[in-house]
């Protein structure tokens, strides 16, 4: 039993290691209708409820543009990380980007390398000499993976040295930053998790839940006009009956709203309907014929004007929306 309890810890650390190599190692994600009932919100502050300052779909487009080409560093963080705070504080998006994902790095280096080395360890003390000819092979791989994930981490180590705690502690703010101007992977991950992708953070700043409150509508509003299939994947999760996550607060759990994004997923989706479908069916039974009709009318709309009838899977696979892309 300790051996498989050790080996499945050993699968785990693997895995997350595969992902942040492979992040690092390639080079290094509402409009309503006119008589339709408003989404649930909770109950706000006069402050928190004012709209988000979110830029034009041509302004977000661009800068999307200019994130998506922003070059990697070839310095380390530390070194080039004035600058680039200065940059992003004055609204240039790139320089938010090459901050919240290379920040992100930096905040589990530590962890990654520790668990590389532990599998590493584990892997040196095995007995080879009473392995077979097919586990010598699959022996060779794992040791091969290894140095491979070292190599990566070594790249990882050389911009993450000399981050401390208040370079780090700007993770947050850049990945609002970056989301609110409409880069979709920030948009995807800051909607899915907002504060809570760095919750310790909340201790010193509780004011960031009041930020969330604020931009999750506006951000929602421009993901859509955008065409972005991970906004609409995280709210199709946030809207599932008993979902408990900060999206899932901030949007309520009105009826309509979650018929009318379920439909809207529902036209991206190729094949495999079957459980869409049935959610689908449980949304439709809160609503009346009049609603049914007006939420299907948005969805084909928003469908082929906003999302110019593309699948879902045009700009990806919607997997864990904060992981980020390749660089």
């Amino acid at each position: 039993m300790a051996r498989l309890m050790r080996g499945r810890a050993l699968a785990t650390i693997a895995v997350a290691l595969a992902v942040a190599a492979g992040v690092y190692g390639f080079g290094l994600i509402q409009g309503r209708s006119p008589g339709a009932p408003a989404a649930a919100s909770p109950s706000a502050s006069p402050a928190a409820s004012q709209a988000a300052a979110v830029p034009g779909k041509a302004a977000r487009k661009a800068a999307a543009d200019a994130a998506a080409n922003s070059p990697k560093l070839t310095v380390s963080l530390k070194s080039a990380f004035a600058d680039l705070r200065a940059r992003a504080a004055a609204g240039d998006i790139a320089a938010a980007t090459r901050l919240y994902r290379d920040l992100s790095l930096c905040r589990r280096f530590e962890r990654l390398d520790r668990d590389n080395a532990q599998l590493s360890d584990d892997l040196l003390g095995q007995t080879v000499a009473s392995m077979s000819a097919q586990q010598l092979k699959n022996y060779r791989a794992q040791l091969d993976a290894i140095e491979s994930r070292k190599q990566a981490l070594d790249g990882m180590r050389a911009l993450c040295d000399g981050a401390d705690q208040e370079m780090l502690d700007q993770l947050l703010p850049n990945l609002q930053r970056a989301a609110l101007a409409g880069e979709p992977y920030a948009r995807a991950c800051y909607l899915e998790r907002g504060p809570n992708y760095d919750p310790g953070s909340l201790l010193d700043h509780p004011e960031r839940l009041g930020s969330y409150r604020r931009d999750v509508q506006a951000m929602i509003q421009a993901g859509v006009e955008d065409g972005d299939w991970r906004v609409i994947g995280v709210l199709r999760n946030a809207y599932q009956p008993g979902a408990s996550t900060l999206l899932s607060a901030a949007v309520g759990t009105d009826a309509y709203s979650r018929y009318r994004y379920l439909k809207l997923f529902r036209l991206g989706m190729p094949s495999d309907h079957g459980e869409i479908d049935r959610d689908l069916q449980a949304a439709a039974g809160r609503l009346s014929a009049a609603q049914l009709a007006q939420a299907d009318v948005w969805a084909a709309r928003t469908f082929d004007h906003d999302f110019q009838g593309k699948p879902i899977d045009a700009d990806g696979p919607l997997w864990d929306p904060c992981v980020f892309p390749y660089e």
